[in-house]
C-alpha cells in the first residue's frame, strides 16, 4: 500500500512539474560525445567471435512443464507449448567493454528439429549482482542454467521460462548474460546503459551465429529479439545498433520488448529534481534507481561526474549503491544541487531509446498499465508514439490491469503468435 502510495505521489509530481522543468530548467542536452561507441566500432572484427561451447544438457519435451512449476502463478496457458527436446549449450565470446577486449558468456538452447530454425535472442531482466533468493541475482545468469528443477524460488525463473519453453516450440534460443555475470563475474555490470548492452548483445548474436555453423545447424535467416525490463530495453538498444552500424551484416525480422526502461532522459529530468525531495522510506524500491544513475554515470562516456557531487554518501562501486548504502530514502541519498546536472541528464539522454531513431524493423511493445517498476504511461506510449512519428512500425501490446510481473505466459505467447507470422 505505501509502494502504491509513493508511485501515485510521484506521478502527481511528474505530470505538474515535467512542463515547469522542460520550459524553465534551461538544461543543455549534449550526447555528441561518444567515445566508447566509437572504439567498439573500431574493432567489430575482434568482437563476436566464438571462443568455445560446452554441452549442458539435453531435456526432453515432456520435462519442460516441470521444470516450471510457476505454471499456475499468472494468467495465460502455456502448457501445450513444449514439442521438441532440446540441447542447452554454454558458450563464451569476445565482447568489448569500455576500451577492452573481454570474454562473455551466454546459453544457447536447440530444438532437436529437422530442417531451418529461425533464431529468437531472448535478453533477461535486473539481475542483482549477488545471489538473491528471490531468484533474480547473480547465480541466474542464463549461462549458469544447468536445466535443473529449480531449487530455489524462482532461480533461473527467465532462463527456464523463454529460454526452455520457447527452445521447445522450435526456436533456436540465445541468451546472453551480459558483462558483469557469468564468465565476466569480477567486472561490474552496465545496468542500464543501453549503448554497452547493445554491443555485448549484438556480439552474443554473432558467436550464436558462429557456433551453428560450427555445429552445421542450418538457419533460416530469421533472427527475432525479445526481453523483459533490463533486457527489453536491451532488445530496443541492440536493434538500434544493428540497423545502425550492421547493415548488410545482421538483419532483424520483428522486435518485442517486455516492459522497457526506454524513456531514460525524461526520468532523468524528473527524478533527479523530484527524488531529492521525497523524505519517505522506498526500501529496496530505490536500488534501480540508483543503481541505474551510478552506472549511466561511469559506463556511457569516459568523463563520469564525481559520484560525491550525485550522492549523499560514498560510493566508489556497484555495491556501495546497492548493499551499502546507509539510507533507504531518496532525500537522504541523492543530491538536489548536483553541480553537473546537465553532463548527467546528457548521459541518460545519450542511453534513450524512445526517440531519437527511425526503426527498420516492425516492434511491438508490449507493457502492462500497472506497472509501477517500469510506469507505463511514461515509456511505452511515448516509445510507441515517438518512433511511429519518424517513420517506424511500433505497434503498441497493452495488458490492462498487469504489472510488471504477472504478464509474463502472456507475452510469451503474443510475442509467438507475433513472430509465427514472418
Amino acid at each position: 500500500m505505501k509502494k502504491k502510495l509513493q508511485i501515485s505521489i510521484l506521478i502527481l509530481l511528474i505530470t505538474i512539474s515535467t512542463f515547469a522543468i522542460e520550459r524553465f530548467a534551461f538544461i543543455t542536452i549534449d550526447t555528441s560525445y561518444d567515445p566508447y561507441s566509437e572504439y567498439a566500432s573500431t574493432i567489430k572484427g575482434e568482437r563476436g567471435n566464438l571462443l568455445s561451447y560446452e554441452f549442458v544438457t539435453s531435456i526432453q519435451a515432456e520435462d519442460v512443464n516441470g521444470l516450471f512449476p510457476e505454471t499456475d502463478e499468472n494468467e495465460g496457458d502455456i502448457s501445450d507449448l513444449p514439442t521438441y527436446d532440446i540441447d542447452l549449450y554454454r558458450i563464451n565470446y569476445t565482447s568489448v567493454f569500455l576500451y577492452e577486449i573481454v570474454n562473455l558468456s551466454g546459453l544457447i538452447i536447440i530444438p532437436q528439429k529437422l530442417g531451418e530454425l529461425s533464431h529468437i535472442q531472448y535478453h533477461h531482466g535486473t539481475l542483482f549482482p549477488y545471489p538473491d533468493e528471490m531468484g533474480e541475482g547473480l547465480l541466474d545468469a542464463p549461462s549458469l542454467y544447468e536445466g535443473n528443477y529449480p531449487q530455489t524460488q524462482y532461480a533461473q525463473y527467465e532462463s527456464r521460462l523463454f529460454g526452455n519453453f520457447l527452445g521447445s516450440y522450435g526456436y533456436l534460443v540465445s541468451l546472453p548474460d551480459y558483462i558483469g555475470y557469468g564468465v565476466s563475474e569480477s567486472y561490474e555490470h552496465t545496468y542500464s546503459v543501453n549503448d554497452r548492452l547493445a554491443e555485448q548483445s549484438v556480439d552474443m548474436i554473432l558467436a550464436t551465429q558462429a557456433f551453428c555453423s560450427s555445429l552445421s545447424i542450418e538457419l533460416d535467416g530469421k533472427l527475432f529479439l525479445s526481453g523483459w525490463s533490463e533486457g527489453g530495453a536491451a532488445s530496443l538498444a541492440t536493434q538500434k545498433l544493428i540497423e545502425s552500424d550492421y547493415d548488410g551484416e545482421i538483419a532483424i525480422t520483428a522486435n518485442a520488448p517486455l516492459a522497457a526502461f526506454s524513456t531514460t532522459k525524461f526520468y532523468s529530468r524528473v527524478l533527479l529534481s523530484l527524488a531529492p525531495l521525497d523524505c519517505t522510506d522506498w526500501g529496496g524500491d530505490l536500488d534501480d534507481l540508483l543503481w541505474a544513475t551510478y552506472a549511466i554515470n561511469r559506463y556511457t562516456d569516459d568523463k563520469p561526474v564525481d559520484t560525491e557531487k550525485i550522492f549523499k554518501f560514498e560510493v566508489d562501486n556497484q555495491s556501495d549503491v546497492l548493499r551499502n548504502r546507509p539510507t533507504n530514502r531518496p532525500s537522504q541519498a541523492i543530491r538536489y544541487f548536483i553541480k553537473d546536472k546537465s553532463k548527467l541528464i546528457s548521459k541518460f539522454a545519450q542511453n534513450d531509446l524512445s526517440d531519437g531513431w527511425t526503426p527498420k524493423a516492425p516492434i511491438y511493445i508490449h507493457h502492462g498499465t500497472k506497472d509501477d517498476v517500469v510506469m507505463y504511461i511514461f515509456n511505452a506510449k511515448t516509445t510507441v508514439n515517438n518512433l511511429n512519428k519518424r517513420g517506424g512500425n511500433v505497434e503498441l501490446v497493452k495488458y490492462e490491469g498487469h504489472d510488471h510481473y504477472t504478464l509474463d505466459k502472456l507475452y510469451l505467447l503474443n510475442i509467438i503468435e507475433e513472430f509465427t507470422q514472418y
